[in-house]
């Protein structure tokens, strides 16, 4: 069963120099349970892709192409009703977990409010169940509900997140470079953590980030981005092994080589480097 697809999406944003497109005539597809990786640099093109998929563009707007969700052309829903769709068919497991939950609330009471928007009852000792399951699913003690975000790590607050975005049961999970700011540790225990959910859940994800190792080992599928246009797609393996694209074989060949290693040990044992050490 087909859940997203995304053929030729446009995006573009009005500057006094004319339309600026961020994004251009992007088409992938995700079936259930499959995992699908956009890789690229910075201002690529990446999070403007999904955020178009949230509909939260902050001066972006789309101007072609289609968005499919479980069949349904998410262009014809109005903005009123899209509320309904986020969490529940869709959800989004932000870049900054910090700047993503409210400072001044705790945990609970923001996941609570997931259900609430959703006119989800519970009485209060349910909720308190339910929400301590469902932090639980994630890795957290149930207790962690009663904190504020500032009171947890940044591993901690990141799972919250998760946590949030599987509350109504998804079936597809946006994650745009959940790891970014966390040390590497924590970035494998985090993906760990998405990717055992996503698996109960049986939902498809496509996880956002310019790191081709961790994509390496997340996903099955792989889009690079560069410059707003998805220049390469394809099973993971193919294409580490047979990239086509130039911008693709550079993002490989940054990734550090067992090859690139010994070649930098041999010439440092080089008597011309030895002479010219200091």
């Amino acid at each position: 069963m087909t859940v997203l697809d995304i053929r030729n999406l446009t995006v573009e944003y009005r500057t006094p120099r004319g339309p600026f497109h961020a994004v251009r005539n992007v088409s992938f597809s995700l079936e259930a349970g499959e995992r699908f990786g956009l890789v690229g640099e910075s201002g690529s093109g990446k999070s403007t892709t999904i955020l178009a998929l949230m509909r939260m563009l902050r001066g972006g707007m789309i101007t072609g192409g289609e968005l499919l969700l479980n069949g349904r052309d998410l262009a014809a829903v109005p903005d009123a009703r899209y509320r309904t769709i986020r969490f529940a068919e869709m959800s989004l497991v932000p870049q900054g977990a910090m700047s993503s939950l409210n400072p001044v609330l705790k945990i609970g009471r923001q996941i609570g409010d997931i259900f609430a928007d959703h006119r989800v009852r519970h009485t209060p000792e349910a909720r308190r169940r339910i929400i301590g399951d469902l932090l639980a699913r994630v890795g957290l003690a149930p207790e962690v509900q009663d904190r504020f975000p500032h009171e947890l790590s940044g591993g901690m607050k990141q799972r919250v997140c998760i946590a949030m975005a599987i509350a109504l049961k998804p079936s597809l999970i946006l994650a745009d470079e959940p790891t970014s700011a966390l040390d590497v540790m924590v970035q494998k225990q985090v993906l760990a953590t998405l990717g055992r959910v996503q698996r109960e859940l049986g939902a498809a994800i496509v996880l956002i980030g310019h790191d081709m190792a961790l994509m390496a080992h997340f996903v099955g599928r792989l889009g690079v981005m560069y410059r707003g246009e998805l220049v390469e797609t394809g099973p993971v393996r193919e294409i580490f092994t047979n990239p086509q694209h130039p911008y693709t074989r550079m993002l490989i060949d940054s990734l550090p080589s067992f090859d690139r290693l010994a070649s930098f040990r041999t010439a440092k044992r080089s008597p011309v480097l030895q002479r010219g050490r200091v």
